[in-house]
């Protein structure tokens, strides 16, 4: 296995898991805090849920890459564990870039700001987390601004649509 670089630790960044991840602190962020207003029970949730889905997404990855790079006497415990680096190594965006956002939850956990502005202050930083990383995406294969631009508002849309819903739903 290569030795990971700066180009690989951006790649697991600014995967699709790290957009999902995302989008999942933000939806249920929207969807429990009308159940759940208090910052701590909803960081907990929150937490909670996405660890499930990052180890789903390692279970999955692991079960999709168990015959990669198949050697007919490879024995079945190297290509296990070949599998399951290869599914952490693609799923730890959803979990780093989740976690991102669930920063600002847990500062109203801590009581450093309101419970309501811990939510809506977790779902302000999901736009700008996918923003960030829809505009390094599209740094990643052009030097122009605009299409950096374009990447950054259409990722950052999805959380967008996200805290307008919150706003409707209230």
């Amino acid at each position: 296995m290569a030795k990971p670089n700066a180009a690989s630790a951006w790649k697991l960044i600014l995967s699709e898991p790290a957009i999902h991840g995302v989008v999942l602190v933000a939806g249920l962020v929207e969807i429990l805090a009308s159940m759940t207003p208090a910052s701590w029970d909803l960081l907990i949730k929150v937490l909670a849920t996405l660890l499930v889905f990052w180890a789903a997404h390692v279970y999955a990855g692991t079960v999709a890459h168990l015959d990669d790079e198949y050697e007919g006497d490879t024995p079945a415990r190297v290509r296990l564990v070949r599998a399951v680096r290869l599914s952490i190594g693609h799923s730890w965006g959803l979990l780093l870039a989740g976690i991102i956002p669930l920063l600002v939850l847990t500062l109203g956990a801590l009581g450093v700001i309101t419970d309501r502005n811990a939510i809506w202050g977790t779902l302000w930083m999901a736009v700008a987390v996918l923003g960030v990383l829809g505009w390094l995406s599209v740094a990643s294969w052009t030097k122009q601004t605009w299409p950096r631009v374009l990447g950054a508002l259409t990722t950052s849309l999805f959380g967008l649509a996200l805290v307008l819903l919150k706003a409707l739903v209230k």
